[in-house]
């Protein structure tokens, strides 16, 4: 998870530590250290032996203070569980790609919304995403509820990527509460077979989950906002789904699912490719 000492900062940590003790899984913290040259850009004219020393210094001391600030944070809370974890602080300014190797080696990222939520200053969970196919569960900074994938609503339109999704989220859906199946329009949509929804509930049920399975019409409403009103009148309390189904092109012309429901994320969700 990529944290920053922060209000959200904590919220995402809380959830990340709670995630982790649940599957028994190793939690690494990862803080990208602010550069003080960012803070105040008058500093690059700065002029004179000492006058140069004492802005480095200063600098250097307000970097070390954020890390110091994360990691304490960050320990305090994920020691609480018994959770095995460590830490990693990466310099701003290659922040980009070593976010991404770091991502390369995990099983699942948590970040933080609003963007950057801990990533890199022009970083986006979606960009992450189709640069390393790592799946990201992104954490709303307002997100209260102590839940932690206990009713998972999965987002099943038959492409390749919501089948993705399946596999990367499947540890978390054996182990919820309730899973739900929800096709959008499924009349719309031939690859969904003759009962939608259904197969895909069988297959889950061969994984030991057992899910339901529910059918909507949109009725003039994005698709985002149906997923939307269906995860609050369910009370989920994680989004599944695969992003990017659709061609780029096609989403940036008519505005993808993916880029609707990333524009305003009240319930945490997670995003396979």
């Amino acid at each position: 998870m990529f944290v920053n000492p922060s209000p959200g900062g904590v919220v995402r940590t809380r959830y990340a530590v709670r995630l982790a003790a649940e599957h028994d899984a190793h939690l690494i913290g990862v803080f990208i250290a602010p550069t003080g040259w960012r803070r105040n850009p008058a500093d690059g004219f700065v002029a004179g032996a000492v006058a140069v020393r004492e802005m480095v210094e200063r600098h250097s001391l307000f970097e070390r203070e954020a890390a110091e600030e994360a990691i304490k944070n960050f320990e305090a809370l994920a020691g609480r569980e018994r959770v095995t974890f460590e830490f990693r602080s990466i310099e701003a300014n290659n922040a980009d790609e070593l976010a991404r190797l770091h991502s390369l080696h995990s099983d699942l990222v948590v970040v933080g919304y609003p963007s950057p939520g801990g990533l890199p200053a022009q970083g986006t969970p979606a960009g992450m995403l189709l640069a390393t196919g790592v799946p990201f569960l992104i954490v709303p900074e307002s997100w209260s509820s102590d839940g932690v994938a206990n009713r998972i609503l999965f987002a099943w339109n038959a492409s390749r990527e919501a089948r993705r999704a399946i596999s990367d989220a499947l540890p978390l859906m054996k182990t919820a509460q309730s899973v739900t199946v929800l096709v959008i329009d499924p009349k719309k949509n031939a690859s969904h077979g003759e009962q939608p929804g259904a197969d895909v509930a069988h297959y889950l049920c061969r994984h030991g989950v057992i899910a339901t399975v529910e059918q909507r019409q949109s009725e003039g409403k994005a698709v985002a906002d149906v997923i939307r009103e269906f995860a609050t009148h369910d009370g989920s309390d994680l989004i599944v789904l695969g992003a990017y189904s659709h061609a780029r092109t096609r989403e940036f012309i008519f505005g993808g699912v993916t880029r609707s429901l990333l524009r305003n994320i009240t319930v945490p969700t997670l995003i396979a490719h």
